[in-house]
């Protein structure tokens, strides 16, 4: 049995072709769906999901991801291997966060022997990574079906800066709850802030709490999230909407 994840910007339909063509592949595979929920394009936010999923699953997982705006054009389609998992998807940096954390990767890039016979222009998910994962989920080694690939593109969660009355960072992820998760790593907040201190987000005070509810309802706070990173949230509420937050623009933490 072997565990394919699948992270899209599809929402509905589309996920189930790819899941067909490694079901005709590939005998019993498991399917986790980590999520096809991110906005169209935002290849950011589905670099965040994977990096903070993906290290939880068993040695030996296939993680496909396909957030994929340069579809057609002339962005690579590659293989990343690391010491126990694979990553297939385009090569737009989506895949890197998340691999560069089981340390040292290997980059390959995806050969025409792998695709399936007509490959369509809009929908790579199906026609290359999709038949990628099956020949991997099958038995197949990285080096049966790419070259290595020395140069690929990489991403950035972006900088972190910090003085002694403000943080700044930007924002990574905003979930279904309207949780902000930002770029700004645990250690860096605690090192700024006391617990139970009053900071300023966007001009709106808010609390630093270890949780969402050791605040007032609708009150406005700064946490740890669960996955590591500075986090506005809304006891009840939803920050995002509160302070007129979308997309991943520059945000700062005042005292």
């Amino acid at each position: 049995m072997k565990i394919i994840t699948l992270t899209t910007d599809f929402k509905n339909l589309y996920p189930a072709s790819m899941k067909a063509v490694i079901l005709d592949m590939c005998e019993d595979p498991t399917f986790i769906d980590l999520t096809h929920d991110i906005e169209q394009g935002d290849i950011l936010s589905a670099a965040f999901a994977l990096y903070t999923t993906t290290h939880f699953f068993p040695s030996g997982t296939i993680h496909l991801a396909v957030v994929d705006p340069g579809v057609g054009t002339s962005r690579k389609a590659i293989i990343v291997r690391t010491a126990n998992h694979y990553f297939v998807g385009p090569d737009n940096g989506l895949l890197i966060p998340a691999a560069q954390r089981f340390g040292d990767i290997e980059v390959f890039e995806i050969e025409e022997k792998a695709m399936l016979g007509k490959v369509s222009n809009t929908f790579h998910g199906r026609d290359i990574f999709a038949p990628t994962a099956g020949l991997l989920a099958s038995g197949h080694e990285a080096e049966d079906i790419g070259q290595p690939l020395e140069t690929f593109e990489e991403l950035s969660f972006g900088e972190v800066n910090a003085a002694v009355n403000n943080l700044y960072g930007k924002v990574l992820y905003i979930d279904s709850f309207g949780n902000v998760i930002t770029n700004i790593p645990a250690k860096i907040l605690e090192a700024f802030a006391r617990p139970t201190e009053k900071l300023l987000v966007h001009g709106n005070v808010a609390s630093y709490s270890p949780t969402y509810g050791k605040v007032q309802k609708n009150e406005l706070l700064v946490l740890t999230g669960s996955h590591g990173f500075l986090e506005i949230a809304v006891n009840g509420g939803n920050a995002a909407q509160r302070l007129d937050i979308a997309g991943h623009p520059e945000i700062r933490i005042e005292k």
